[in-house]
């Protein structure tokens, strides 16, 4: 059965698209078969992985309304072994779709029953928010990892992400089910910048046995490859973006 990973932080900007995109394609470069969900009504991993938010015709939000089966919401990508299931701008309408369902916390849990054993992994891209959608995604997943930019706010910020995991976790022990921290992964770390090694030091002191050795750096190619529409593997394989994200996948993996 796949391992399901909420990649998740209630900040923005803080590089969890990209980290959904490239970690998904560097799992796959390992020859694991990797499902992505994005969740964010924004669909930046859609377009990030070449397709159009606006020729989407089903999307996560069919899924989470449950208009549509799973099966019927995946789209193969240009990357043999990432598949994805694309989001829309329907997405806004979410929390009053669902304000008067019971057990609306659990949709995405059943939702994705009859595919996780399709996929070694299956990764959720969720929005900058501690509503609905992440509730749902941490009540799914088997592991959170949250990404945190190499600055004080989005530092700051990362207490309330893990309170919410905490929360979930004890709601999530009385159906038999846990949760857990997969890895801080400390990303847009600026080189040129001590402040940002300062931010290492303090998630490192926090997450001592939590946080991924590997560090994603800021990059320019990381920048560039969205607008290609693949990851960075596909548009820049020999960059250190991209050995970086390889290096976070093969952590993953000897976890495993």
């Amino acid at each position: 059965m796949g391992k399901v990973i909420a990649i998740a932080n209630q900040k923005g900007g803080v590089g969890k698209t990209t980290t959904s995109i490239n970690l998904g394609a560097a799992l796959a470069s390992l020859g694991k078969k990797i499902l992505l969900i994005d969740l964010d009504e924004q669909a930046n991993a859609t377009i990030g992985l070449g397709f159009s938010r606006e020729l989407v015709d089903m999307s996560s939000f069919e899924l989470l309304t449950e208009k549509q089966g799973i099966e019927d919401l995946i789209y193969k990508t240009n990357d043999k072994f990432l598949d994805l299931v694309p989001a829309s701008i329907k997405l806004s309408n979410l929390a009053n779709e669902l304000s008067n369902k019971e057990n609306k916390e659990l949709i995405l849990t059943k939702a994705i029953e009859a595919i996780k054993n399709d996929y070694d992994f299956v990764l959720f891209d969720c929005p900058p928010s501690l509503g609905i959608m992440i509730d749902n995604a941490l009540f799914a997943a088997d592991s959170v990892i949250i990404p945190v930019e190499c600055e004080y706010f989005a530092y700051d910020a990362l207490t309330q992400m893990v309170n919410k995991i905490n929360q979930v976790q004890i709601l999530k022990k009385r159906h038999h089910r846990s949760l857990t921290i997969e890895g801080v992964l400390l990303t847009k770390l600026d080189n040129r910048n001590l402040f940002g090694y300062k931010i290492v030091d303090k998630v490192r002191a926090l997450f001592p046995t939590k946080t991924f050795q590997t560090i994603i750096s800021l990059s320019s190619h990381l920048q560039e490859a969205p607008l290609h529409g693949k990851s960075v593997l596909k548009t820049a394989y020999h960059s250190r973006a991209s050995k970086q994200f390889r290096d976070l996948a093969k952590e993953i993996l000897k976890e495993e």
